[in-house]
């Protein structure tokens, strides 16, 4: 999107965010999310008593732009946040051949490799659930870690989007504290089955509700979705009730994903995940079970069990284990 020069930066600024509104149509967390990081850097200073916001486009150069960037990379900010503050740089200066902000470069995302997934095995799950502070909260855990729904998806969950006729749950949309109902992310609506736990749980939360109302609702204001704040904390609460290692909510996935990949094929998982790219299901993989693999491989190498170097011990049962909270 071109941007006059000589405009300051508080204009062209002002002129990206109506375009991603009006005619991106991005959704409400994203937006919200750019103009926080617009407002940061309009209020850097400049010179005495002036900030960015003052100060004409045409006279940044790319030292003004490549110092934000590395104060962000020096702070060890992630490449999501680093991608965001681009997203909003070209957006203000324009992308034309003498634009400073062509000279800030995409930060590749880090791939999260098996070692860094951290996830609850089953018997965690039922240990966190022992401890939920209600009914409600263990539906909640229940629809993370055995449907693999997002945060913004359980609190925009609708009683229509569970199909008890079928087993079927529907993650068709999502609600953000500053986006409102926006869609889910990817705006891709997914349905995959329900397990007896999820069914379960959710029966008493649907049964005498109409079809528009929310499953999960706050518990001061009915009919409001729930308060990402309020339950994180009784999420915590239950976890140290537990004796678990802390993760993040949305880490709950996580246990889906990794239980998942050993019943479904991976494209499968990518469905009912919701991913856009089939990279990310990946991750996964590594907790696939391979029954036939090793005796694959001895077909192929043969036994050569025949020299006595003595008996290997025992295998040990297989568990895999959960990187340790930071």
């Amino acid at each position: 999107m071109p941007a006059s020069t000589r405009g300051t930066f508080r204009s062209g600024l002002d002129t990206f965010l109506r375009y991603c509104e009006q005619e991106k149509g991005l959704r409400g967390s994203t937006l919200h999310e750019y103009r926080r990081i617009g407002e940061r850097l309009a209020d850097r200073p400049w010179r005495p008593g002036c900030t960015w916001a003052d100060r004409v486009l045409d006279t940044f150069g790319e030292d003004d732009l490549l110092h934000v960037r590395s104060e962000l990379v020096n702070a060890g900010r992630s490449a999501d946040t680093l991608n965001h503050h681009r997203r909003v740089i070209r957006g203000t200066f324009g992308t034309h051949p003498a634009s400073p902000a062509l000279a800030w470069a995409w930060m590749p995302p880090k791939v999260e490799s098996e070692g860094k997934l951290r996830f609850y095995t089953p018997e965690q799950v039922e240990r966190l659930i022992a401890e939920a502070y209600d009914d409600e909260d263990e539906a909640i855990y229940t629809v993370a870690t055995e449907a693999g729904a997002r945060m913004s998806e359980i609190r925009a969950l609708k009683v229509s989007d569970v199909d008890f006729g079928v087993d079927v749950i529907r993650l068709e949309d999502g609600y953000t504290t500053h986006g409102g109902f926006a869609g889910n992310k990817g705006r891709r609506t997914r349905s995959l089955p329900m397990s007896a736990n999820v069914r379960r749980v959710l029966w008493p939360l649907c049964e005498g509700k109409d079809c528009d109302e929310l499953v999960f609702q706050r518990r001061s204001r009915p009919g409001e979705p729930i308060v990402v704040a309020d339950l994180y904390r009784r999420f915590i609460n239950a976890c140290k009730r537990a004796g678990l290692p802390r993760l993040s909510f949305h880490e709950l996935r996580h246990t889906f994903g990794t239980q998942a990949i050993r019943k479904f094929k991976i494209h499968e998982v990518q469905r009912m995940m919701g991913h856009r790219h089939i990279t990310t299901t990946e991750r996964y993989l590594h907790y696939a079970p391979d029954a036939d693999g090793a005796a694959k491989l001895t077909e192929l190498w043969g036994d050569r069990g025949g020299r006595d170097r003595g008996a290997p011990p025992s295998a040990p049962a297989k568990v895999i284990p959960l990187r340790p909270a930071a």
